[in-house]
């Protein structure tokens, strides 16, 4: 892998961290627990919540498990990323975005046993899960490497044999 390569991986992951650090300790020492604030309308809430499980509250109480399995995932996510991130600046930005927020999830599960979420949308009483940039950040990245991977993928398959 390029050292233009490492610096985009290192600079998103960075970046993520940060960002995400910086939000959570400002709603955990801001807001009180499980108090929404409106942003725009009943729409788009900021919350202090806890979630001891994983993303959208799924595997509650299990952080052990969830630290080993985050783990696991950002050396994956090196392992399998080493090879193609290399001919790509946008899979290098993406492996670094995951990264990101895996670190900062992590983080959160081995200082406090839960992960600091805040976001908050929905409708109502029809509300989806609470995230944090952490989240946002690996989903995007999730979405972004897929669709990069699958341009990459057609231009393969368009080019003359």
């Amino acid at each position: 892998m390029s050292g233009r390569r490492l610096l985009v991986i290192g600079a998103c992951a960075l970046a993520v961290f940060v960002a995400d650090r910086i939000t959570k300790t400002w709603v955990a020492e801001s807001l009180p627990l499980n108090q929404p604030r409106q942003v725009v309308g009943d729409y788009v809430r900021i919350v202090h919540a806890e979630n001891t499980g994983a993303a959208f509250g799924l595997l509650p109480e299990r952080t052990t498990l969830l630290s080993i399995l985050s783990v696991l995932a950002v050396l994956a996510i090196v392992y399998y990323y080493r090879q193609i991130a290399s001919s790509s600046w946008l899979v290098s930005a993406t492996l670094g975005m995951q990264l990101g927020g895996a670190a900062g999830n992590l983080v959160d599960r081995v200082r406090q046993g839960f992960v600091v979420d805040f976001i908050d949308v929905g409708i109502g009483d029809v509300r989806f899960w609470a995230f944090n940039v952490a989240d946002s950040s690996i989903v995007v990245g999730i979405a972004l490497v897929t669709f990069a991977l699958w341009r990459e993928e057609r231009r393969a398959q368009a080019k003359p044999a």
